[in-house]
């Protein structure tokens, strides 16, 4: 699921602040050298100037990027695609959804991708589909794959629109989920009833 939506920016008077903190830091760095030449600096007193200076050098870089970019430093973890640590599974399926999954993947093989939703309402699985329109329809008169403890939502990546399969099809704009991955596999969105940040795993795709 490509994510088209811009990027989440700091505010301006964030950045400014991030640029004084940097501006203070690389003046440190600057009276931590000047002060070197008038020192008898021995081993311990080596050691103390160095770890002051790249701490002072630490911040002024990332106070820097943060005031020259406007983007979080996570940014550049998120793009990196790869975590530090391996994840772990976000969501435990029943083997009843499991089976729900392959049927509905063997009647409708034409969707594109999956993803399991961190459900807002207990005792329900969510699922978002990407297909074309057409399978779309087909997802929708398809009584067969209809339950009561499922809610399945269809993106229209043409017109970015997403919809219930089932119930009351209003179609929302995409953008109000505020989809954001976390990598290939896992990403973040904004819960379309309650308003919260909630978790979603591709399931295939």
């Amino acid at each position: 699921m490509k994510n088209n939506l811009p990027l989440r920016v700091i505010p301006v008077w964030l950045r400014v602040l991030a640029a004084v903190v940097a501006a203070a830091a690389a003046f440190a760095i600057f009276l931590v050298i000047r002060g070197v030449p008038g020192q008898v600096v021995d081993v311990a007193g080596f050691i103390r100037l160095g770890a002051e200076a790249i701490l002072f050098l630490c911040v002024a870089v990332l106070f820097g990027y943060v005031a020259a970019t406007g983007l979080p430093p996570a940014h550049l973890w998120r793009q990196a695609g790869h975590m530090w640590w391996p994840a772990q599974p976000q969501f435990s399926l029943t083997p009843d959804m499991h089976r729900f999954l392959a049927q509905l993947r063997a009647r409708h093989p034409q969707i594109r991708e999956c993803w399991v939703l961190e459900a807002a309402i207990p005792g329900e699985c969510w699922f978002i589909a990407c297909a074309e329109p057409v399978v779309q329809d087909a997802m929708r008169g398809d009584w067969d794959i209809r339950r009561k403890d499922v809610r399945l939502y269809l993106l229209n990546e043409a017109s970015r629109t997403v919809t219930p399969a089932w119930g009351r099809s209003i179609a929302a704009d995409f953008t109000t989920w505020d989809w954001e991955p976390q990598g290939d596999e896992l990403a973040e969105f904004r819960c379309p009833t309650t308003g919260e940040t909630r978790n979603a795993q591709r399931v295939w795709g």
